[in-house]
């Protein structure tokens, strides 16, 4: 057993220890032994002398030594739970609030009702399109260097002008469509919440590439950690991520921890995982999980689209 894990066994018998002495819950426990703040729903306690209620706070330390004093001085004091719908019941009652007086409110006399003139806007002029001329035409296209060329029947001719070519590729117009079908191809893929999210936010840097495979390796050999994802960088969106994708992450950390043999988290993460945060309640490794979850997911996508990467 490693140094770790026999930190951990004590930590979870000092934090049952707690539990069974205070009645607290055991997420409340392991906060009171690790010294942290838990958000969990507050208890009420109420000190209960004679079977009547005489005070009640969250703090079980408070409740009992209230209940000791009490002891002290020969009377019969417990603490216990107080349930939801009887907490305040010590509070004094509020004294019945008096009936405001009724304003008498003067009828004003009706307002006059201006109506607005509002002119109609004009029809906006249909505008002719231009016809494209061949010189237009000619400037869609790639054209080759003037000077000597070799035609189909294996005639030597020389061309001039620059922007003519016998073998011509639309500028931008093929890469432009083979992109637009990849990425409707990778939204087709995309079935769960996690998958159309990832393909929404890689959509707008492929502007950037001239395929979408190129895009891909960039961001599973760089890593989220250097920021190619611009979504992905500030702690406010990571933890919003991995917030509103918890399940879907959860199950994939899962399925990479029995593939892989490993034990814990720390086992894939090393160094950057910290190993005290049971409860995964800390930012480091939430924003560690919002990574994974994201570049994972996008291998995954990657491998179906039949991409090496």
């Amino acid at each position: 057993m490693t140094a770790a894990q026999k930190t951990a066994k004590l930590k979870f018998k000092q934090a049952i220890a707690y539990r069974q002495k205070t009645g607290v819950s055991l997420k409340e426990a392991f906060a009171h032994i690790y010294g942290r703040k838990v958000g969990a729903v507050k208890t009420t306690y109420g000190v209960y002398v004679y079977g009547s209620l005489v005070y009640e706070t969250n703090d079980i330390l408070i409740a009992n030594a209230y209940a000791e004093t009490y002891k002290k001085r020969g009377q019969n004091a417990i603490v216990k739970k107080i349930p939801k719908n009887k907490v305040g019941a010590v509070k004094k009652k509020a004294a019945p609030k008096k009936k405001a007086a009724k304003k008498v409110v003067k009828k004003s006399a009706p307002k006059k009702v201006v109506r607005k003139v509002v002119k109609k806007k004009a029809a906006p002029k249909k505008v002719a399109k231009k016809k494209l001329t061949p010189r237009d035409y000619d400037m869609r296209y790639s054209a080759k260097k003037p000077g000597k060329r070799t035609s189909a029947d294996g005639n030597t001719y020389y061309e001039s002008r620059p922007n003519r070519s016998d073998k011509g590729k639309l500028l931008g117009i093929g890469n432009v469509l083979n992109k637009n079908q990849e990425i409707k191809r990778l939204s087709q893929l995309a079935k769960t919440p996690l998958e159309k999210r990832i393909v929404s936010m890689i959509k707008y840097k492929l502007t950037g590439y001239d395929n979408l495979e190129s895009l891909l390796k960039d961001i599973l050999y760089s890593g989220l950690q250097s920021g190619i994802v611009s979504d992905l960088i500030y702690y406010s969106d990571t933890l919003a991520f991995y917030k509103r994708y918890k399940k879907e992450i959860d199950i994939l950390l899962k399925d990479i921890i029995n593939e892989t043999g490993s034990n814990s988290p720390a086992d894939l993460f090393g160094n950057k995982w910290d190993k005290e945060d049971f409860f995964i309640e800390d930012t480091n490794n939430r924003n560690l999980l919002a990574w994974f979850g994201f570049e994972e997911k996008l291998r995954e996508l990657t491998n179906k689209l039949g991409y090496e990467i």
